[in-house]
């Protein structure tokens, strides 16, 4: 069995109007910098009995510059399948689903300049609109790609609810939405 997620990162700009009633150009972006397909292959009953984890399989970079800092109070990164898809889609043609909750993603400091930001560890893919990270601070704005960058790990089936003995072999994919979201 193959298991594929396909990292769809949402990239969200803002625009703001400064008190001197300019308009200022804000940003707040994504950017992956490795690891766009991630993949699973399970090919013995150990894998199946105890799953796999692909550490730091994709690192992004984070960009937040021209924010008015009167109005942020920092940014989270949250993590979603794309439009709410509850299962993986069996492309070998078996016509079967697995559950979206067999995949856990975890997002970790890639860079060492996030020190006061927060990780919540390991969050089901099955959580639309999981937390994978938060800042609490204006210590990381701005922010740039080359030194504010975080890796995501990924585990399949290594939870005794997620086991995945038992299940049909396939070839299966979901598409996953990470996306920045400046707080205010």
């Amino acid at each position: 069995m193959i298991i594929r997620l396909k990292n769809i990162l949402l990239f969200q700009a803002l625009m703001l109007l400064s008190w001197s009633t300019l308009a200022q150009d804000n940003v707040a972006r994504l950017t992956l910098l490795i690891g766009s397909h991630i993949e699973f292959n399970f090919n013995s009953i150990a894998d199946y009995q105890n799953g796999k984890q692909i550490t730091n399989g994709s690192t992004i970079g984070v960009t937040m510059s021209e924010i008015l800092p009167a109005v942020l109070t920092g940014w989270h990164i949250d993590v979603q399948t794309f439009l709410g898809a509850t299962d993986f889609t069996d492309n070998s043609g078996g016509g079967v689903l697995l559950p979206s909750e067999t995949i856990q993603i975890e997002a970790t400091d890639a860079s060492g300049n996030l020190g006061t930001a927060t990780f919540t560890g390991l969050q089901d893919l099955s959580a639309g609109g999981a937390t994978l990270m938060s800042t609490n601070d204006l210590a990381h704005v701005p922010a740039n790609p080359n030194t504010h960058q975080i890796n995501l790990s990924y585990e399949c089936g290594m939870t005794v609810a997620n086991n995945l003995l038992g299940t049909n072999g396939g070839y299966y994919t979901i598409e996953v939405e990470v996306i920045l979201i400046p707080d205010f």
